[in-house]
């Protein structure tokens, strides 16, 4: 069953395909060919039997006329899976017969022993065999704990990845800043994406520690996100400099976290929001808003 172990790391490389050419070289020291960007691909393998082959993520690297120049798979393995030895070879030639070009495949074990067990796996592959799979395998402990600001703007996504990856070690809290100025990089509505995802793959001790910090450290960052928010619904129609249309354009910027992060808001509970004029009040709405779990926690007394 997917866990969110396994679905942040997709997440991030639908987010950023760029993420994947950059653990690459950081890991393996493997560089793409000079690429003008990278998009995702479909991920289903066909084959003639009635049957399709599902991988996790596969990312096409092209240049400026969006020509392929190089593609990538990326799968998580959280257990062993000796069919997995013959499937990913289905993925690598489906796309370098679809697109004529070369395929990376990297595989990550969160667990080390797993990633062992693969490897071992791998040497011990029948020798008649005319497919050579050479997978690049890596574990948590292999991805860089990401702790400067400018490396933090490079990749955010790698920055929210190297979080998740190190959520239980005994430093985490040294990358908060880091990971801090990635969101600020990337824009209000894409930083809180990717806040839900680094919230989904921590464990609870790091999760709360972070949210902590997020509401100490970074009030500032938090009031300009969602000044943003407000302001998109403002440019509507909302009237700005009446203290009313302020206050609805708070409301509704309230909602738009919320719906942004996937919460359900029950129509008593937006007509409240939309209804209240207090400043103060909406304020403080806001700041719940960004890791409450439903909209009763963000208007609780």
């Amino acid at each position: 069953m997917p866990s969110a172990e396994h679905e942040t790391p997709i997440a991030l490389a639908k987010l950023d395909p760029d993420l994947v050419a950059t653990l690459m070289a950081k890991l393996f020291g493997v560089k793409i060919p000079d690429y003008h960007h990278a998009r995702t691909h479909p991920t289903d393998a066909q084959v003639l039997v009635p049957r399709t082959y599902h991988a996790d993520s596969m990312v096409i690297f092209c240049d400026p006329a969006d020509r392929p120049v190089q593609a990538a798979v990326m799968e998580v393995q959280r257990g062993r899976d000796k069919a997995k030895l013959r499937t990913w070879k289905l993925y690598v030639a489906q796309l370098e017969l679809e697109l004529d070009v070369g395929t990376a495949l990297m595989v990550f074990c969160p667990d080390p022993a797993v990633a062992r067990w693969y490897r071992g796996a791998l040497l011990a592959a029948p020798a008649l065999s005319s497919l050579a799979l050479q997978p690049l395998v890596f574990t948590k402990e292999d991805v860089p704990m990401v702790v400067d600001w400018v490396s933090a703007e490079l990749s955010p996504a790698l920055a929210v990845f190297s979080t998740i990856c190190h959520g239980e070690h005994a430093e985490i809290d040294r990358m908060f800043p880091a990971l801090a100025r990635a969101l600020r990089s990337v824009g209000a509505k894409r930083a809180l994406t990717y806040y839900d995802v680094v919230l989904a793959g921590l464990p609870v001790a790091a999760r709360k520690r972070l949210e902590a910090y997020m509401t100490a450290a970074v009030e500032e960052y938090r009031s300009e996100l969602f000044r943003t928010l407000a302001a998109e619904h403002e440019s509507r129609g909302e009237a700005r400099g009446e203290a009313r249309g302020e206050a609805r354009g708070e409301g509704r910027a309230v909602l738009t976290v919320l719906r942004t992060r996937g919460v359900a808001v029950p129509d008593a509970i937006r007509e409240q929001i939309l209804a209240c004029t207090d400043l103060t009040q909406l304020e403080t709405w806001l700041r719940r808003a960004v890791t409450a779990t439903t909209a009763e926690d963000v208007v609780r007394d």
